[in-house]
């Protein structure tokens, strides 16, 4: 994260921001041999102290378990690297606890030849390069094999790397094993799959679940970004109110609002997790659940002319600021009216129903944009690599090019980087 953004404190549970989505662990090895001789000791403790705090805050996460599974692929592969450093610092995980070499032990793959989000290669480099000796078996649901696997474990989600007991025996072992789940004879890596093999495609003009309706026609699809009916001019985004990225790219919309006036239908929806009646998590901890709140409150009393709007502004200068009452008395806003919604039954109804939008469209990056309500944008600049008004404004006209602010040229300045939490 840029030295010059925002950066939220108290994370409950920890995670990664990630500035893309292509991002890889800075993994490298030790220039000199005296240096590794040096910091034997206290890098590998250190590291392993590391590992042992993401995978404690991790658990944690897990429990209870949302109604589908978290996006967690990314903050796996962050684990595997700092594991492969400490492989680095000890020489590699060439021996198991007893202290003896390690044997070869198979891990199953079963995947989903249709799902095109399902490519598992990057993970199981890292997982051969941490695991000596792992020999993979690649199964497709199509197989009957892999459909008999997957119906006797009782599966849901695609893909799933399966190990035998043997991972045990793994040097390695102790670090994965809180990212591990008993399933039959097999301990399952928790990937934070999605696919659902007996459910429909929804853009692949197969009948899959063979009862006769294909694609957006099933049921199944009914909540799917490809079948969302199109409205014109309208833009939604989706954030983390805490979330540096989300930040940037709200104070963003300023300049755009400002460009297309009452062109525009704008909206604002947030990324949490709701694990009881009333009772929320957010990466960034309950301050966030909280602010989250009082911006839907905001919204729901003061969205005529985007009044609400500038109290997000003006809280994303000093987001970790618990006078948020000040921001509310600069926008006009009754902070009496917000305070008993956020603190009530309303308040928590309020965000219940709006972040089963992203839950739906199985957004989970903050900040997501949606187009007339079934096209992502990621409104940044590919020659800078920035988040910039003018890259949203591009993105969005495409979709809707007869729009006057369309022949605007906006800002592209920014100090917004094009990552997401």
């Amino acid at each position: 994260m840029p030295d010059d953004e925002p950066k939220p404190e108290d994370i409950q549970p920890k995670q990664e921001d990630t500035q893309s989505e292509n991002a890889q662990p800075d993994v490298q090895e030790p220039e000199k041999k005296e240096e590794v001789k040096e910091e034997k000791v206290e890098p590998e403790a250190e590291a392993m102290k590391e590992v042992e705090e993401i995978t404690n805050n991790k658990k944690a996460a897990f429990e209870p378990k949302p109604e589908k599974p978290g996006r967690v692929w990314k903050t796996l592969t962050f684990i595997l690297g700092i594991m492969l450093v400490l492989s680095i610092l000890t020489h590699g995980f060439r021996f198991g606890p007893t202290g003896k070499a390690v044997n070869s032990f198979k891990a199953i793959v079963l995947n989903d030849q249709r799902c095109k989000e399902c490519d598992v290669t990057q993970l199981k480099a890292q997982l051969s390069m941490i695991l000596p000796g792992i020999e993979f078996e690649e199964l497709d649901y199509s197989d009957p094999k892999g459909k008999k696997l997957y119906e006797k474990l009782n599966l849901q989600y695609l893909p799933v790397v399966l190990f035998n007991k043997d991972v045990e025996n793994q040097a390695a072992y102790a670090q994965l094993q809180p990212y591990l789940d008993e399933v039959g004879d097999y301990y399952s890596l928790r990937i934070g799959a999605e696919f659902d093999p007996t459910k429909e495609i929804c853009d692949n003009g197969i009948d899959d679940t063979g009862n006769g309706l294909v694609d957006c026609d099933d049921p199944d699809c009914a909540n799917s970004v490809v079948c969302r009916p199109e409205e014109k001019a309208k833009l939604d985004l989706f954030i983390m109110s805490q979330c540096p990225f989300g930040m940037q790219a709200v104070n963003l919309m300023k300049e755009v609002l400002d460009a297309f006036g009452n062109d525009i239908e704008f909206d604002i929806h947030y990324i949490a997790n709701e694990i009881s009646n009333g009772t929320f998590v957010s990466l960034h901890g309950p301050a966030e659940v909280e602010e989250n709140i009082r911006q839907l409150c905001a919204k729901k009393y003061y969205k005529k002319g985007n009044k609400y709007l500038d109290y997000i502004w003006c809280r994303n200068k000093d987001i970790q600021s618990k006078d948020w009452e000040n921001c509310a008395k600069k926008a006009g806003i009754d902070a009496d009216k917000i305070k008993k919604c956020a603190e009530g039954d309303e308040g928590k109804k309020l965000l219940s129903e709006d972040i089963k939008i992203a839950q739906e469209l199985k957004i989970g990056a903050s900040p997501t944009f949606l187009v007339n309500n079934k096209y992502a944008i990621s409104g940044v600049d590919e020659s800078t690599g920035r988040r910039t008004a003018e890259a949203i404004k591009q993105q969005f006209c495409q979709y809707n090019p007869n729009l006057k602010g369309c022949s605007k040229t906006l800002s592209t300045e920014s100090t917004a980087s094009s990552g997401s939490c």
